[in-house]
């Protein structure tokens, strides 16, 4: 079967072909695989067919040989577009996601006509949670596209994650106007209920309803609607027609449940949780009944309810938490702690969250070394897992170690470099310290961008203008802080010293005197009280 030709032969390469499409037709893909081979040496310049070796690797799971054959079909045919396209999802698929960009833009320069890209990008850049430039790149593709669609829908999702919902209620009616769905309708009738406008959600839950009346979600959101708005009868007479009509009469149960909690009528769920458990088992019945006995402080009743859900379930890991945290509160620590690490033991350390809430329960019980030791075992099994990182760092912050904690989180900023939290307390330590000012500045300010209603990240930004001499900004940022943060003694002592900085001494003193009755501990107290004594006596004026 050996071929060796100098030249191409169309009719050996033809034969081959058909060899190889019969075989792949028929599922044989090992054998079509070595007939396109053939196919290939019989005429090189086939490209048709070298464009399909890496299809027919990749459906044989021969991933690393695919690229590899790919890459080598674009440098003789840079311009083939659904190569380069197959490229980039090979990236994305490795979650080398800025390799998937660079190929989609690449796409969109050479054909300029290729919006598709634009949109491909943007939702990269959406799920990369680098929402300017996604953004940036939805917005390009809707002025443009023919089709804009999807960039509407990627848009809309992306404005309710920054909760600017009136942007996201445009996008939505856009997109809607183009391709209606129930479904895409629904989400816009879940923003109108987020943000509290109830007539607008209402009318639309009712015009989905009109459409099909069989519809379980748009009935259970009506009926949470009508409950949010006190209208109870219209509730249960919406309630009643779905018990009538309802081929999933547990879910309903299990929806208006969870209506029950979020109205903490904890009573009315237990009841109809209870009801469901009688009949059938349910996994996520267990767990909210477990909340639910939490919140009525019946809690040897919770952790029964919770002792039944598999560890196959998705509710588990939720489940054991909360019934370590019920241990825990109930003076049993010590059988909260032997739970965690049976299960760690058990499963590899594959539960981050177990690991967290074990070291923190080591660390309330004065074992400190015990609650490092668990982090580190995490961090060995999970090096790029943020979070963890984060939780490590300020467990080494209480221990009395800022700068060690300040270099992990260094690491966390590196793993995440949006991670706000993270961002905060180095930017915030360094400008207690009065280092690093400007690096700490520029932390802040991307930190309060990523969370612009946290009030003890703007106490930081406040702080930090503060250590510039920027005492307007400073102001500005601190009351802003009070305001989403009323009453917390920290920012009241930071405003106060920006107060008297500023001259505005009877203010500063209103802010020491309110701090020093919201501190609990007497040492801070003792600072505050100084530094009004200094003030009163002319020395801070």
């Amino acid at each position: 079967d050996e071929i060796i030709e100098d030249e191409a032969d169309p009719e050996c390469s033809y034969f081959y072909f058909l060899w190889g499409r019969y075989a792949e037709v028929n599922g044989l893909f090992d054998e079509a695989l070595e007939a396109y081979e053939k196919a290939l040496i019989c005429d090189p310049e086939s490209t048709w067919i070298a464009k399909k070796l890496p299809l027919l690797l990749l459906r044989l799971g021969r991933v690393d040989e695919a690229e590899k054959q790919l890459h080598q079909y674009l440098l003789s045919n840079p311009d083939d577009i659904t190569a380069r396209m197959i490229l980039a999802r090979f990236f994305v698929r490795k979650k080398l996601y800025e390799k998937a960009i660079e190929q989609y833009n690449d796409i969109y320069r050479k054909h300029p006509g290729e919006h598709r890209s634009l949109l491909l990008i943007g939702e990269l850049y959406l799920g990369l949670q680098r929402f300017d430039e996604a953004r940036k790149m939805l917005d390009k593709f809707i002025s443009i596209s023919d089709d804009p669609y999807y960039g509407h829908v990627l848009l809309a999702r992306l404005s309710v994650y920054e909760n600017k919902f009136e942007q996201a209620i445009d996008h939505y009616k856009a997109a809607l106007e183009i391709n209606w769905s129930s479904g895409l309708e629904l989400e816009l009738a879940g923003v109108y209920l987020r943000n509290r406008k109830y007539t607008e959600a209402e009318k639309l839950y009712k015009r989905l309803l009109s459409r099909d009346e069989l519809d379980e979600k748009a009935g259970i959101s009506l009926v949470r609607v009508y409950l949010l708005q006190g209208k109870v009868q219209k509730a249960r007479e919406e309630l009643t027609r779905l018990r009538g009509i309802s081929a999933d009469l547990e879910q309903l149960e299990l929806s208006l449940a969870g209506i029950h909690i979020r109205r903490e009528q904890f009573d009315k769920a237990i009841d109809i949780l209870q009801g469901l458990l009688l009949r059938e088992d349910s996994y996520l019945a267990h767990y909210l009944l477990g909340i639910s006995f939490v919140k009525e402080n019946q809690y040897e009743e919770a952790l029964v309810e919770l002792e039944q859900i598999s560890s196959e379930a998705e509710e588990y890991v939720g489940a054991v938490l909360l019934q370590v945290r019920i241990l825990n509160f109930l003076q049993r620590s010590e059988e909260g702690i032997l739970i965690l690490e049976e299960i760690l033991a058990a499963n590899g350390g594959q539960f981050v969250d177990m690991f967290i809430l074990l070291a923190n329960m080591y660390e309330q019980h004065g074992d400190n070394e015990a609650g490092e030791d668990t982090f580190n075992r995490a961090v060995s099994i999970h090096p790029e897992n943020a979070e963890l990182f984060y939780e490590f760092a300020l467990f080494i912050d209480r221990q009395g170690e800022m700068m060690r904690a300040v270099t992990m989180m260094k690491k966390v900023i590196s793993l995440n470099p949006d991670h706000a939290g993270a961002l905060n307390f180095v930017g915030y330590t360094w400008a207690d310290r009065g280092e690093n000012l400007e690096k700490a500045l520029e932390y802040i300010k991307r930190a309060v961008s990523l969370r612009p209603e946290n009030g003890y990240i703007r106490d930081s930004l406040g702080w930090v203008y503060y250590r510039l001499g920027h005492l307007d900004k400073a102001k500005q940022e601190l009351e802003k802080a009070l305001e989403l943060v009323p009453d917390d003694p920290e920012i009241l002592e930071h405003l106060g010293e920006v107060y008297i900085k500023s001259g505005l001494r009877e203010k500063g003193l209103e802010a020491y005197r309110r701090a020093v009755q919201f501190f609990e501990r007497d040492e801070d107290r003792q600072r505050v009280m100084e530094k009004i004594r200094t003030v009163e006596e002319g020395d801070g004026a």
